[in-house]
C-alpha cells in the first residue's frame, strides 16, 4: 500500500473512531436523547411512540420500552383498566439513579385519568411502583380495587401533582421495605373499603422503609384515617411530613360518618403497641377530623412536631400520652389548638413542650385568626400544584401568636417565628406568601376605611383603620 493510501486509510478510522465515541457519548450520558415515548387514547401500540402524532395507546407498553432516563408523555383523556387489560407496573430500569430517572408525566399539562373502576377483587392497584427512581406527574387515579398507588419494594421514587380517590382502600400506600420516596403536593380522597377500616388517604404503614416525606398533600373524607403509619413487619423507621393537611377523616363522600377511625395524622402503632415510628411533622394542619388531630395510637417512636395547628377534630387536637420506647421522645413546639369543642389535648408529662398556644401567656380566641371557615381548603390547587391560597387559620393581623413562638430552624418573618402553621406576613392580603401588585390593590380598595372590620386582609396591624400604617408595613415586605 502506498503511503497516500495509508495516510487517506488512517483519516477514515479517525473520523469513524470519533463517530463512534460520540455516539457513545450521547446514548450513554444522555440516553432520554432517544427514548421519549408518548401515549394518547387514540393511539396504536403499533406505532413507534416516538412523537406525539405517532403515539403509543397504552402506558404499560410504553413502560415495556422506555430505558433509565426516558419520559413517557401521557395525553389527556380517560384510559380504562380492566381485569383484561390489567394495570400498571413500573419496574426498575437498569441504569436508573437519581441523576438518570424514567419519567411517567402527563403532557404539557393535560392531565390523564387512569380508570380502574371496571377492576374486580381487591388486590389490584392501580399503578404498582416496583422499582427505585421513577418519577409520576400529573396524573389522576381512581376506583381501584385496592389502592390508587402503591410503592411496593420501590425506593427513591417521585409522586408529585397527583390525585388519588374513589378508590376501595388506600389512595397512597407505602410499603414492603420501600424507602427514601417523596410524595410532593398530591391530593387523596373520598377512598372507601367495605368495613371501612382499612382506607387511608396516605399509609407509609405496615412494612414500610425509611426516609419516606410527604410536602403539600391533602387528605379529605376517607373512611379511615388521612395519614396513617400503623407498623406491622417494620421497626425504627422515620417519615416526615411537611406542610400537609388532614381533615374529615372518617367522614364519607356524602359527608355522613364511616365505622372507620377518623384521625388525621395517625403518628404509629403496632398489633402489640411495641413498634418505632419516628415521626417528624413541620407545618401541618388537621382539622374537622372524626377523632384526632395528631394521633399516637400507642406509637413507642420519637415524634416531633413543629408549627402544627389543629382545629375542631371530635375528640384531641393532640393526644401523646403512652411511654415511649428508651431513647424516643415527643417534642411539640410552635403549635396552636383550637376549636369551639374545646380544644382538648392529652400530653404526657414526658413530653417536651415550649411556645404552644394552650401555654401562657397565649389566650386564643377566634379573633386571632383570619378566618375559620374550612371551605377555601377543599378548593382547586394552584397551577404549579402547590396548595391553594387561604385565610383559613391564617394569623390575623395583631394576634399575640405573631411572633410568639421558637426558633426551631424553619424560615420565618418579624423577629421570632409564629405560632402555627401558617407564618404571617405584614402586607399579604390574599395570602400567598408573597407581597406584590395583588395586596397593593387589596389596600388601595380599603384606604382609609375605618368601618370594614378585617378590611379583607388589609388592616395590618389591627386597629380597625387601613392608613399609612399599613402602607409601610406593606413597603417594608414589598414582593418578600
Amino acid at each position: 500500500m502506498k503511503m497516500s493510501q495509508f495516510r487517506e486509510k488512517s483519516k477514515q478510522w479517525q473520523y469513524l473512531l470519533i463517530l463512534l465515541l460520540t455516539m457513545g457519548i450521547l446514548f450513554g450520558a444522555c440516553p432520554a436523547y432517544c427514548t421519549d415515548y408518548y401515549v394518547a387514547t387514540d393511539g396504536s401500540d403499533d406505532n413507534n411512540g416516538l412523537s406525539i402524532d405517532y403515539p403509543f395507546k397504552t402506558i404499560p407498553h410504553a413502560v415495556s420500552v422506555v430505558v433509565a432516563g426516558g419520559t413517557i408523555y401521557v395525553r389527556g383523556g380517560t384510559y380504562t383498566y380492566t381485569d383484561s387489560t390489567g394495570s400498571i407496573t413500573l419496574p426498575s430500569k437498569s441504569g436508573a439513579s437519581d441523576a438518570n430517572r424514567c419519567s411517567l408525566m402527563g403532557y404539557n399539562g393535560e392531565r390523564p385519568l387512569l380508570d380502574c373502576t371496571a377492576m374486580t377483587g381487591t388486590s389490584k392497584d392501580c399503578i404498582k411502583i416496583n422499582g427505585n427512581y421513577w418519577y409520576v406527574k400529573g396524573m389522576d387515579l381512581k376506583g381501584a380495587p385496592r389502592n390508587g398507588i402503591n410503592i411496593n419494594g420501590g425506593s427513591y421514587n417521585i409522586v408529585e401533582f397527583c390525585s388519588s380517590y374513589e378508590n376501595r382502600n388506600t389512595g397512597v400506600q407505602i410499603q414492603n421495605s420501600s424507602a427514601y420516596n417523596q410524595i410532593i403536593n398530591c391530593d387523596s380522597y373520598y377512598n372507601r373499603n367495605a368495613g371501612d377500616a382499612d382506607a387511608d388517604g396516605f399509609a407509609p404503614k405496615m412494612d414500610v422503609g425509611t426516609g419516606n416525606y410527604f410536602y403539600g398533600c391533602r387528605s379529605w373524607q376517607n373512611s379511615d384515617d388521612a395519614y396513617d403509619g400503623y407498623l406491622r413487619g417494620a421497626d425504627d423507621v422515620n417519615t416526615t411530613y411537611e406542610n400537609c393537611w388532614a381533615f374529615k377523616a372518617g367522614y364519607l363522600k356524602d359527608g355522613n360518618l364511616s365505622t372507620g377511625n377518623g384521625q388525621g395524622f395517625k403518628m404509629g402503632g403496632s398489633d402489640d403497641e411495641d413498634l418505632r415510628h419516628n415521626v417528624i411533622l413541620k407545618k401541618c394542619l388537621s382539622f374537622s377530623n372524626k377523632e384526632r388531630g395528631f394521633d399516637q395510637n400507642h406509637n413507642k417512636g420519637s415524634m416531633t412536631l413543629y408549627n402544627c395547628t389543629s382545629f375542631n377534630n371530635g375528640d384531641y387536637n393532640y393526644y401523646i400520652y403512652e411511654t415511649l420506647a428508651s431513647g424516643k421522645t415527643a417534642t411539640i413546639t410552635n403549635c396552636i389548638s383550637h376549636g369551639p369543642t374545646g380544644a382538648t389535648r392529652r400530653l404526657g408529662t414526658f413530653v417536651v413542650q415550649a411556645t404552644n398556644s394552650w401555654k401562657p401567656p397565649f389566650v386564643v380566641t377566634d379573633a386571632d385568626f383570619v378566618s375559620i371557615d374550612p371551605n377555601a381548603a377543599y378548593g382547586p390547587r394552584n397551577a404549579d400544584g402547590s396548595l391553594p391560597d387561604i385565610t383559613f387559620m391564617h394569623l390575623a393581623a395583631g394576634s399575640d401568636l405573631i411572633d410568639g413562638g421558637t426558633d426551631v430552624g424553619l424560615p420565618y418573618n418579624g423577629s421570632k417565628p409564629d405560632l402555627g402553621a401558617f407564618e404571617h406576613l405584614g402586607g399579604d392580603c390574599e395570602p400567598d406568601g408573597d407581597v406584590d401588585w395583588v395586596d397593593l390593590w387589596c389596600l388601595a380598595s380599603n384606604w382609609l376605611n375605618s368601618s370594614c372590620g378585617t378590611c379583607n386582609g388589609a388592616d395590618f396591624n389591627g386597629d380597625g383603620n387601613v392608613n399609612l400604617y399599613d402602607f409601610a408595613v406593606m413597603g417594608a415586605n414589598w414582593e418578600e
